[in-house]
Parts: structure tokens; sequence; C-alpha cells
């Protein structure tokens, strides 16, 4: 079997490449072991967002009662929730096969790895020829010392997703994104969520300004989430009651199941790698140029193979670049402009330079920032925690970056994002008229504050 490209890899990376380079008029063979859409669709993104949006309901309901609205206490039938996730994901993994059918690509549902230059051996025995291999097998969840996922009441992120219990006491290690937005469904579903993060503090890594993370503590807080920083899980104890983690000094803190969640690992491993002299780092991430080439010729890596924010839209977009570069046309791909959303309760989304990093650099930037609290709308919704922060150039005024924390802040960003990707300046935004009363006035009322002329705040 003979192809322009073969791709080992149907998640967010290799299935859209797949699709842009059959419309592009390429042979291409999609090689994917598991269910297509990779771990994003079928373990990952789709899933988490769809129990986010569904246990959003219980916090709603119990908002209603301040509204003059009561319903009675909300019922949680676990099977059936379960079952209403899994019909989303079935929806799309369909979806995405009759896209790939549709397209032309085809779709082999097999084991694939690296057989040397321009060969891939399939596990049915089967090789596939391709002049160009690209790479993209994704990710998995990450063991630490004393902690393994072969242990009963370890969960991984697949295993919370998978709704079998609502443990009434659940420990999660690690403070990141995963960690975080699984906190905040389990916490809806009522247990009581204890987070452990060895760093001083949560969500390292990404680049969000003290505010930002200050507002997302005060919250979680609230909503009875115990977060602890500078705290390491040391070991686990099997108790009569369930297991104890040690967290040094003679602290402990007991738990009913324990959700290990500090980070993942690229898939890196048994994909015939060595069989073209290609040699990951010591993470484990394939190295790549510019045009995402590997050091084997003709061999490509995207997605979370390859080092940067592990992303499914980072994927998709190195695979659209991917594509555009084989047939010889541009699709640029700015690393430092991708957006980055961020689902807990409120909300986080960011693209761009924080207002820290910018000055870090050496950068000369005002800033702008408007509350929540004072947009009507945000005031109907019953949704008044949180703010929209723009940072941009003091001369220019070229916006750098944004983040917003708040209610749909994953929804807001998009205009952001644009702005960020186009260089466009805060008067661009600060002219343009937005619909009222709509949440997205306020990036609007951000960036007229970073001008000095607010309407709806006082310009300081």
């Amino acid at each position: 079997m003979n192809y322009n490209v073969a791709i080992i890899g149907a998640g967010p990376g290799g299935y859209v490449a797949a699709i842009r380079m059959a419309q592009l008029g390429l042979s291409v063979i999609l090689i994917e072991e598991n269910k297509l859409g990779g771990i994003c669709l079928n373990k990952g993104c789709i899933p988490t967002k769809a129990l986010y949006s569904a246990t959003k309901l219980i916090e709603r309901a119990e908002d209603a009662q301040a509204m003059g609205i009561e319903f009675t206490t909300p019922v949680i039938d676990l099977e059936k929730l379960s079952s209403w996730k899994e019909g989303v994901i079935s929806t799309l993994v369909d979806g995405t096969a009759a896209l790939l059918k549709a397209n032309g690509v085809t779709v082999y549902q097999t084991r694939g790895r690296l057989e040397g230059t321009g060969r891939v051996a399939l596990s049915t025995g089967k090789t596939v020829d391709a002049e160009r291999i690209v790479l993209a097998t994704g990710s998995s969840p990450i063991e630490i010392p004393g902690f393994t996922f072969a242990d009963p009441h370890i969960w991984s992120s697949d295993d919370a997703l998978a709704l079998r219990e609502i443990p009434r006491r659940l420990l999660l290690i690690g403070g990141g994104v995963i960690g975080l937005e699984l906190a905040t469904i389990y916490n809806r579903l009522g247990s009581k969520v204890t987070i452990l993060e060895m760093m001083p503090e949560i969500l390292p890594g990404i680049d969000l300004d003290r505010r930002t993370i200050a507002t997302l503590k005060r919250a979680l807080k609230a909503q009875g989430i115990t977060v602890r920083v500078n705290t390491a899980a040391k070991s686990i104890e099997e108790t009569s009651e369930g297991p104890v983690v040690q967290i040094g000094d003679g602290d402990a803190v007991a738990a009913d199941r324990i959700l290990l969640a500090v980070g993942r690992r690229p898939n890196s491993a048994d994909i015939g790698l060595e069989t073209v002299g290609i040699e990951p780092d010591r993470r484990g991430f394939v190295p790549v140029d510019k045009k995402l080439q590997t050091s084997a010729p003709g061999v490509y890596a995207i997605g979370d193979l390859v080092p940067g924010p592990m992303l499914a839209h980072k994927g998709s977009a190195e695979g659209l670049n991917l594509a555009a570069s084989f047939v010889g046309q541009n699709y640029p791909l700015d690393y430092q402009t991708i957006p980055q959303a961020i689902f807990t309760d409120p909300e986080i989304a960011s693209v761009g330079l924080s207002e820290a990093r910018a000055r870090e650099e050496g950068q000369d930037v005002i800033v702008g920032r408007f509350p929540y609290a004072a947009l009507g709308k945000a005031q109907g919704m019953r949704e008044t925690q949180g703010f929209f922060q723009v940072v941009a150039d003091a001369k220019s005024k070229r916006l750098l970056g944004t983040q917003i924390v708040g209610a749909e802040a994953s929804a807001l960003i998009a205009e952001a994002a644009l702005a960020v990707q186009n260089g466009l300046s805060l008067e661009t935004i600060a002219d343009s008229v937005h619909a009222h009363p709509t949440l997205p006035e306020g990036l609007k009322e951000a960036a007229e504050a970073a001008l000095g002329r607010a309407i709806h705040a006082v310009n300081r």
C-alpha cells in the first residue's frame, strides 16, 4: 500500500491533518489503534466539558433560589449521566469517521509503528509505504514514585471521567488544568475535594497574572474546595478507613479516592523511532524543526508528541500548518498567540502575554481591566465574579495579551485571540460597537480603560 502521507494517531492533530491533506489532493492513510478523535474526544476535552456543563446545572439550581425560583433538590443518576456523556462522545466519533470518509481518507483502526524510512508496520502484519510519515500519537497520564494507577484507590483522569462513583472524599494530587477541572466537576457532584500542589502556586507553568490566580483561589475556597500549595504527596498508606496520603512533617490527608493529575507524558515509546534514528528528549518529546520535521527525513511530528502546550487546538493547528507546507502553501502558526481555556468555576481564558511576562521582557505596557460586576448581563446571570484584562504596547497600543476570568471566558477569549493574532490595537477593539447587554462588552470596556477613557468604570 503506497500513499503520499501516512499518519499515526487520529487525535485532534492527526485527523485534522488527514482531512486537510486529502482536501489538498494528497493520498492519505490514517492509522489509529483506538477510537477516532484520540484522547481529547474520548477521554479528555469532550467528556470533561460535557460533565462541566451538566454539573453546572446543579449550581444554577441553587442560584435560582436567590432569583425567586425554587426546584426540588437535584438527584444525580450517575449511570444516566455517564450514558449521556458517552452519547456525546459517540456522536462526535461517528461524525469524525464520516468526515474522514467524505474527504477520501483511508482509515485503518490498528496499531502502527515506524519500520524504517518511508514505512509503517501495522499490527495486522501488513505494511504501509508513504512519501511522508506524520507522528501524532498523543500523550498519557504520568505516575509518580509511590503512586501507581495499579492501586485500586488511585484514579487517572480516565478513571475519573468513567463516572463509576462519587467518592465522599476525593484527594487530587496536582493543581494543574486537568486536576482543577476535575475538582470542579466532582465538587459539584458532592465530593469533599482537597487539592495538593507541590509548586508554590496552582496552574504552574501557565502564563497567568497573580490577580487571575487569586480570583480563582478565592472562588475555589468559597465552593468548599481545599487547596494546599507547596505540598507534595510523599506516600500512601492503607488504613481500615481507607487510604491516607502522607505529605510530610507527620501531616496526612485521608481520602476515599486519590486522583493523580500531575501531568502527561508524550507517547513516544514503542512507535519505532529508533528505526529511523530519532531520539526523544529526556521528557519523551520528539524534537522537530520549524517545519515540524524530525531529525529523520520525511518523518514529521505534531501535537502532544512535540514540545509546547498540550492543547488540542495546538495539535490541530500544527496539522493544518503541516498540510499546507506539503503542497507549498502557508498556514501561519505563532505559538505565542495560541489561546487557552480552563474550565474551572469561574472559567479562565488567556491569549498572548500576561502583564508580568510582558514587563519581564522589558516591554513598556499599559493595562486595562473591567469587572464582570459592572456588566448588566453578568448581573442578570448572577455571574459577577471575575474581570477582563488587556495588556498592550504603550506606544503603538497594539494588544499583546488578554486574560479573562469569569463566566463563559472560554468563548469570550475568541475575540481577543483574533485581535492578538492579527496585531490589532486597543482603539480597534474600543471603537468596535458591541451588542448590549452582553458579556463581550467587557473586553471593549477593558480596552477603553487601558486608553484612559472608560465609560462604565472610574479612570485611574
